[in-house]
């Protein structure tokens, strides 16, 4: 009867049953708390592109041209290179340095004389000798003492000794330079006092101050032509200059300085006006009005092709341009624009 009763007691009674379902609910319902909540999803927001903006210039026409500049310096156009045509020998004084101002017939230069004077005075000797026996024949003559062979002969002797005279005194004066102008002295040989100089070989340049030409001598030398008009730029001013001698309009035998430079004549100089002093020059080449000009800096090469960036409708078009006049900083546009587009300068 008790172990009946143990075995009754063991089954689980309605209300803990009841008990153990509401747990299990409870543990149930409890669990979807374990999992997170979803969150909504956003959509993306839209990307604005950033609108294109560029520098553009306007295309119209103006006035382009072409244009050397270079510097020249004024020289004279009259000058004389003094040096020894008869003989060479060993340089005894130099008068004169460079930049000096000399006289027509001013003594420039000397050379030794060697025995020349003692050789001058010993011929005077000769030539009062036969002059007295010249005088002594023609005063026997004179008296029937004499001879007209004896004068003719001491007659002779006395030519021939002032010849020799003449010939010493012309020696003498070859030793010496004389300038044959007045004017600036503007080279001095750097021979030394002692040395020799050659014959022919140039002492001392003078030239004529008052008689300026504007020389120019470079690599451009090949674009003047002979005739040509040329801006002249002295002090600020303006002068209107002609170019009178080209290499080209030279002789062959013409000097190799000569050869590398330019001459231009410039009307009305200044008064103050000094050789080597300098003159900016102008010369146009070419020259166009009323025409379309760019700066060359818009204008993209590639190949052979040329063509600028045109802004059409807020849109980048590439136009292919023919060219005209070129210079430093422009270019003549011959083909591909209109006035008033716009190009896109970046």
């Amino acid at each position: 009867m008790s172990l009946f009763r143990s075995k009754r007691s063991l089954r689980p009674t309605p209300i803990v049953l009841l008990l153990l379902l509401t747990v299990m609910i409870s543990s149930v319902l409890s669990g979807c708390y374990f999992f997170p909540k979803e969150e909504e999803v956003l959509a993306p927001p839209l990307k604005v592109p950033d609108q294109v903006t560029y520098e553009t210039i306007e295309v119209r026409k103006g006035t382009i041209e072409n244009t050397i500049r270079c510097t020249g310096t004024f020289a004279s156009v009259s000058q004389k290179d003094l040096f020894y045509k008869e003989r060479g020998g060993r340089l005894e004084e130099l008068y004169v340095h460079f930049g000096d101002k000399v006289k027509k017939g001013e003594v420039i230069a000397q050379l030794e004389t060697d025995t020349i004077l003692s050789d001058i005075k010993l011929q005077e000797i000769e030539l009062k000798k036969a002059r007295i026996a010249y005088d002594t024949a023609k005063t026997c003559l004179d008296i029937e003492g004499g001879s007209k062979t004896d004068l003719e002969l001491a007659d002779l002797n006395l030519q021939a000794n002032q010849i020799k005279l003449d010939n010493l005194k012309t020696e003498l004066d070859h030793t010496r330079l004389v300038s044959p102008i007045d004017g600036d002295v503007v080279y001095v040989t750097d021979v030394m006092l002692g040395e020799y100089i050659n014959a022919h070989q140039t002492v001392v340049r003078v030239a004529d101050p008052t008689k300026l030409q504007v020389k120019y001598s470079d690599d451009k030398v090949s674009s003047f032509n002979l005739g040509t008009k040329v801006s002249i730029e002295i002090d600020s001013k303006q002068y209107v200059g002609k170019v009178v001698m080209t290499p080209a309009d030279l002789p062959l035998d013409a000097n190799d300085e000569a050869k590398k430079s330019v001459m231009i004549s410039v009307e009305n100089l200044p008064s103050d006006l000094q050789i080597g002093n300098s003159a900016y020059i102008s010369l146009t080449l070419e020259k166009q009005d009323n025409v379309i000009v760019l700066p060359k800096q818009v204008v993209n090469n590639f190949v052979g092709r040329q063509f600028v960036n045109v802004l059409k409708n807020n849109i980048r078009e590439e136009r292919d341009i023919e060219l005209g006049i070129q210079n430093d900083t422009e270019v003549e546009v011959v083909k591909g624009l209109e006035v008033g587009e716009l190009i896109i300068v970046r």
